[in-house]
């Protein structure tokens, strides 16, 4: 009976550690009439949902513009939203916590002050109610980027020369964005802290796709992530688009170009087990308009409405619920025009 019961536990020792995984659900509405009239406001609606919250997120903003070359307007975004914490006793009953409220500018440098953001927390069971302030800072397409956005671009150029043929042209436009330790708090459970993230993300005109350095303190856990988000034409599917993410956590079989530049075409390799935050946002597109980007003539989509999904492998909830919040927060940059 011993030896079955050493067998036993060998065995038991034995078998794969099963991989951690958190799901968030994303859907949003974006109406962008500044296209047609840049005195026009724009509005997004962003929801991030799971098995325990769900953060609704609506956002109003002005775009920066100049008048005459002289007179300039900042592009400003004012916030407000609600979350609910889902019953576990009760998973139909959604129970109010959080209040978002504030709003933010991009300052003519590309600075956004974190601080100009805030979350009150009503009362509920025996947590009586509080409030935090998000805090720290990004930077939003600066005419001067920081080191680390500069360095990942010079290894998107150069990895962009590296693939192209003799007298080929390179687009070499990109938008970027960068964290300084901005802090999102808790979307509304005490035993979460919220997220501190720093890094970069530059979108590539010519490539159409985002390419991501990040990392996230939550709570006492750390998370480097990195990978690329693509932007691609729905296959067979008119008028719609879709972004697929693929963010991994370091690996011994990753180098830190290979992560950055991983494909992320087709089902099988988005979905693939790695470790990481990998997803998927489909966009319906809508009412385009032809419009001025860098310079070059476009046609844009006025209405966008999106669905779509984050998931962590071996990265907590708390810290893909975080990232998904942040993607709501930047709807402008994301989706906007």
């Amino acid at each position: 009976m011993k030896k079955f019961i050493i067998a036993a536990l060998c065995g038991m020792a034995s078998l794969p550690v099963l991989a951690q995984e958190a799901k968030v659900d994303i859907s949003f509405n974006a109406n962008m009439p500044s296209l047609r009239d840049p005195a026009r406001t724009d509005t997004f609606k962003f929801t991030v949902a799971d098995a325990k919250i769900v953060t609704s997120l609506a956002l109003e903003c002005q775009a920066g513009r100049t008048k005459a070359f002289v007179l300039r307007t900042n592009e400003q975004c004012s916030v407000s939203g609600t979350g609910n914490i889902v019953n576990p006793n009760n998973p139909s009953q959604k129970l109010p916590r959080t209040q978002y409220a504030g709003g933010f500018t991009v300052k003519e440098n590309g600075l956004v002050e974190g601080n100009t953001l805030s979350v009150s927390y009503l009362a509920m069971g025996k947590v009586p109610a509080s409030a935090e302030a998000f805090s720290g800072s990004m930077t939003l397409k600066p005419e001067n980027p920081s080191p680390g956005a500069a360095e990942l671009q010079a290894a998107l150029l150069k990895k962009l020369r590296g693939e192209q043929t003799a007298g080929s042209v390179i687009d070499e436009r990109v938008d970027s964005v960068q964290l300084s330790k901005f802090f999102i708090p808790s979307a509304g459970l005490p035993s979460e802290k919220g997220c501190t993230w720093n890094g970069d993300m530059i979108f590539s005109y010519q490539t159409e796709s985002w390419f991501i350095n990040l990392s996230a303190r939550c709570g006492e856990r750390d998370y480097a992530l990195k990978g690329n988000m693509p932007w691609t034409d729905t296959p067979g599917v008119a008028n719609q688009t879709q972004y697929d993410l693929t963010l991994t956590l370091p690996s011994a079989t990753l180098g830190s170009d290979d992560a950055l530049f991983a494909s992320a075409d087709g089902d099988s390799d988005l979905f693939a087990n790695v470790d990481g935050v990998t997803g998927q946002i489909i966009m319906k597109e809508s009412a385009y308009v032809k419009a001025m980007v860098e310079g070059k003539e476009e046609d844009l989509a006025s209405q966008i409405d999106g669905s779509g999904h984050l998931k962590g492998t071996n990265v907590s909830l708390e810290a893909v619920r975080s990232f998904g919040i942040l993607i709501g927060i930047l709807s402008r940059t994301f989706f906007g025009a």
